[in-house]
């Protein structure tokens, strides 16, 4: 009788292990579909081990992989208790789902502690999505760039006093660094640094000052002659071959940051982000998402076929895909023209796939990868927005 027992409690125990298994196979097959990468996607979800149904738990920002894994366990003759959360979490964030940057360039990282390795960062005025808090805040960019915010860089908002501050008159800052001040004198108390892309609220104007607002409430002046209106630069700035390199040149020699994105310090990838953002456009964050978006150009060798290429277009390098090895992308930079290029390699630089010219570079010739055409591509669906269309920066629905 007991060896009887044994036999039925050992298969039961099977059938429960394999019945699992095939759930988290379900589990990846749908990560892998709807949220393949976790920069820009949470997708933590797991399976628990019952005699009755399957209870799926954890959270994820996809609404339609959530539907789907919930759909293909169902499918398979299994029922379900459905304990996933879909981010963001409203009612722990008692509606504040949004937000706004206050602070001139905010920090974020991978985890909600300032000893975390820093993912990317954000300039006053930018929008955000929160996804959920715990200490810090998990939240979203503009670009779908997932990282975590300290409470002090940003102020969290609800629907409606996101889409008051999205419809309220804005300006943004244009000169590469700056104060805003207590009073209309640079003689008084600073309130603020302020730096390129930054965006305030506009009060008032008084004489060669303008009184502004920043998210958190702080109000002071900035001169009127550095800034411009914000809603009139979305509409009209888009990125044309001499604008890119323009504003690119303005960022020689500025030193390297890893997740840097701001006229401070940069990384390579922030350089070229800037660089677009400052012209209209929101590219991806890393150059391994920048390198799938845009026009391909077709390249083999670039120490002869340079001259496919045009001012303005982004470069890539890395290690290209082999019969065993995937491509892998690690570094990019913006196309000058004859074949020299600028970039971001300790400090922001040029260098060459010229041999004639004096910072001509065989190593860059050899890691070449890739190249897109971003100039133009805002509207064909190819992962570039302009600031104006961009979702964050419209009215949320």
């Amino acid at each position: 009788m007991k060896k009887h027992i044994l036999l039925i409690t050992s298969f039961l125990a099977a059938t429960f292990s394999l019945a699992a298994q095939d759930v988290s196979e379900n589990i990846s097959t749908i990560k892998s579909k709807y949220a393949p990468d976790s920069r820009t996607t949470i997708y933590n979800i797991k399976a628990a081990e019952t005699s009755g149904p399957v209870v799926l738990y954890g959270e994820t920002t996809e609404q339609a992989a959530k539907e789907a894994l919930v759909a293909s366990v169902k499918a398979s003759g299994k029922e379900v208790q459905d304990y996933i959360t879909l981010l963001p979490d409203e009612k722990k964030l008692e509606g504040k789902i949004y937000g706004v940057v206050h602070v001139s360039v905010a920090d974020l990282r991978y985890s909600g502690s300032y000893s975390a390795e820093q993912a990317t960062q954000l300039l006053m005025g930018m929008p955000l999505q929160v996804l959920k808090k715990d200490g810090w805040s998990q939240v979203r960019t503009p670009e779908g760039y997932i990282a975590w915010i300290p409470a002090s860089s940003f102020t969290p908002m609800t629907k409606e006093e996101f889409n008051a501050y999205i419809s309220s008159k804005k300006v943004m800052f244009t000169p590469d660094y700056g104060w805003i001040y207590s009073e209309a004198k640079s003689t008084s108390q600073r309130v603020c640094d302020v730096v390129a892309g930054n965006v305030m609220k506009y009060i008032s104007a008084k004489g060669k000052w303008i009184k502004v607002a920043l998210a958190d409430g702080r109000e002071g002046y900035i001169e009127k002659e550095k800034v411009t209106d914000f809603a009139s630069w979305a509409k009209n700035t888009r990125p044309t071959q001499e604008s890119v390199l323009k504003t690119a040149y303005r960022f020689i020699g500025v030193p390297y940051q890893w997740a840097g994105t701001s006229a401070k310090m940069l990384d390579c990838s922030g350089f070229a982000k800037t660089t677009y953002l400052l012209n209209g456009l929101v590219l991806a964050r890393d150059a391994s998402q920048q390198c799938h978006t845009g026009q391909n150009i077709e390249i083999t060798d670039i120490a002869t076929q340079y001259d496919r290429l045009q001012p303005g277009d982004l470069i890539f390098w890395g290690r290209k895909a082999t019969p065993t090895s995937r491509e892998r992308v690690t570094h990019v930079g913006i196309y000058v023209g004859d074949g020299l290029f600028i970039h971001e390699s300790g400090r922001v630089k040029f260098d060459s796939f010229n041999k004639n010219h004096p910072r001509y570079s065989q190593y860059y010739v050899n890691i070449f990868v890739r190249a897109t055409r971003i100039i133009g591509t805002e509207d064909q669906n190819k992962g570039v927005t302009s600031v104006e269309k961009n979702p964050l920066y419209n009215i949320q629905k």
